[in-house]
């Protein structure tokens, strides 16, 4: 097909990869072009190229003398039933490490996030560096850590020898030249197979590229991070995989939102793809409220990625019972954490969650801990079904009750801007508590919006500030309280607020001074603040 920059197409990808197998002044044809070549040909045999489906049969012009192709002629690196999109700057990377000499590279990351994928990807780049192979080894359905050295043998067709030990040929073999080997998903073997994944570390000449969702922690393993994919390239994915299956992949503002919504998870990106025959995306969107369970695989996926449900069920049950326990507490905060918020209300241990940091259920961004979107879905239908549910979820209100009192002077005072920034990072698990405390005790919900107000109006969010104080005020019990009178008052500093005189008096009234000395003050707070805001309010509607 020629498009405006020439021709483009399969065909010609296919040629150049071909064409670039070869070295200078060799000239390669391949088998469909063979016939239209009226001069001698040297049938070179198949070979496998990188990104091509199929092993592709190869003949040289002429009877001359070359190195071997650089070709995949030595892998048993699985064909790709689909095209590669995006990563260009992973792919970068990882080809740098591999340039470098890396003896163990780790790629983690969680379930369906592309690290076998992307692994794939990158040591079929790097062939051209180990000419003695390039070998995968799949792991997923191994059970036992003992075997990882049978299947790295059986990879590489490596007999036993009577008499000898199998780590010992495999050894000889690894150390007489530059071959890679990738272990993929390895983490239920750990940590038993990190000991047999050190003896082939050892092995001079060959590199291990491991994907596992935790790191191995051995000596010398660099480990990389596997991220979502960006937006753009979520977005170029469904369009591809959609393309794929013959249809179009719709309104883009509608693919971004429910690729955002998917957290931009390869897995997930493709297993909705895959529903664009009966829905088109936005009526995907509409229905991804149980995302775990309604998006799924076609018959030959992956046991452990028919749905998303599978994928992340998989890391879980290799978890440790005190790891399961928190991994369903950290559920309870809605926009992460800070480390000291999940210490208080989780009664996190360290080593605990610097494991789940390790297997990729945690993520963590500066201070703050957190998960991704369809992780934490599966984690709080953990949480809910734990009997302290409620009493977690009770200490999630308090602490952040207490937080937004114990704040409320920073946010008045030169850590202001500090203050804003702290509290704009906590406004989904704020909201969040304000639910619970309205839900449960309405008087701290009270004194959670009057803490909060200083921060409403600084940020310029006046309307959810009046909301949730309209909520509490008829939620709280009427009796007077310096809360009732702190967040009536601040409801009068809020641009907009016209306090009639009417609406004065009865402000006054809202606490009585006979009620003893703290109602005292909170009524001169209130008479205060309402006289302020009267007096502003005639002037708005003098000068209006």
């Amino acid at each position: 097909m020629r498009g405006e920059e020439g021709y483009v197409g399969h065909d010609v990808h296919r040629a150049a990869r071909i064409a670039a197998a070869g070295h200078g002044s060799q000239v390669l044809v391949s088998a469909t072009t063979a016939p239209l070549v009226e001069m001698e040909l040297t049938d070179l045999g198949e070979h496998r190229f990188k990104d091509l489906g199929a092993p592709e049969r190869v003949l040289q012009l002429g009877g001359g003398e070359f190195p071997a192709l650089k070709s995949l002629h030595r892998t048993n690196l699985p064909v790709a039933a689909t095209t590669f999109v995006g990563r260009g700057h992973e792919l970068d990377e990882l080809g740098a490490l591999l340039d470098r000499g890396v003896r163990l590279l780790t790629l983690t990351g969680p379930g369906g996030v592309g690290k076998t994928r992307l692994a794939l990807q990158a040591v079929a780049g790097a062939v051209e560096a180990f000419p003695d192979g390039v070998w995968w080894v799949p792991l997923a359905s191994v059970r036992d850590p003992e075997l990882v050295l049978t299947s790295v043998a059986l990879a590489l067709d490596i007999p036993e020898q009577r008499g000898r030990e199998l780590e010992e040929s495999l050894i000889d073999v690894l150390s007489a030249g530059r071959s890679i080997l990738l272990l993929d998903n390895l983490e239920h073997l750990l940590p038993s197979a990190a000991a047999k994944v050190a003896t082939l570390r050892d092995a001079g000449g060959s590199t291990v590229v491991v994907t596992s969702r935790e790191r191995l922690q051995l000596a010398g393993e660099h480990v990389y991070p596997v991220a979502p994919l960006v937006a753009t390239e979520a977005t170029e994915l469904f369009s591809a995989r959609a393309a794929a299956l013959g249809y179009d992949a719709g309104e883009a503002d509608s693919v971004a939102e429910l690729c955002a919504r998917l957290d931009n998870l390869p897995l997930a990106v493709e297993l909705a793809a895959a529903r664009t025959g009966l829905l088109a995306p936005a009526e995907i969107l509409s229905r991804l409220g149980g995302r775990l369970d309604k998006l799924k695989g076609g018959r030959d996926a992956d046991p452990r990625q028919q749905t998303l449900r599978d994928t992340i069920g998989w890391s879980h049950d290799l978890l440790e019972r005190p790891e399961r326990e928190l991994f369903a507490r950290l559920a309870v905060f809605t926009g992460g954490g800070t480390m000291e918020a999940v210490e208080a209300v989780c009664e996190a241990d360290l080593d605990v969650l610097s494991s789940l940091l390790d297997k990729s259920l945690v993520r963590r961004s500066g201070e703050r801990v957190w998960m991704l979107e369809t992780i934490r879905e599966f984690a709080s239908e953990q949480l809910s079904a734990s009997p302290a549910a409620d009493n977690l979820r009770d200490r999630h209100a308090s602490y952040y009750l207490a937080l937004a009192e114990s704040s409320d002077s920073e946010l008045r005072g030169p850590g202001q801007a500090e203050g804003l920034r702290r509290f704009a990072s906590e406004r989904d698990d704020l909201r969040v508590a304000f639910e619970r405390l309205l839900e449960r005790d309405p008087p701290a919900a009270l004194r959670l919006v009057a803490a909060l107000w200083a921060f409403w109006f600084m940020s310029g969010h006046f309307r959810e500030g009046r909301e949730m104080l309209a909520a509490a005020l008829e939620r709280a019990a009427p009796e007077p309280t310096e809360a009732r009178a702190s967040a009536s008052s601040e409801q009068g500093y809020s641009p907009g607020s016209r306090v009639s005189m009417g609406s004065r008096e009865h402000c006054w009234r809202m606490v009585s001074p006979t009620r003893g000395p703290s109602a005292r003050f909170a009524w001169r707070r209130t008479r205060s603040a309402c006289s302020r805001s009267t007096t502003r309010s005639a002037g708005t509607n003098r000068s209006a």
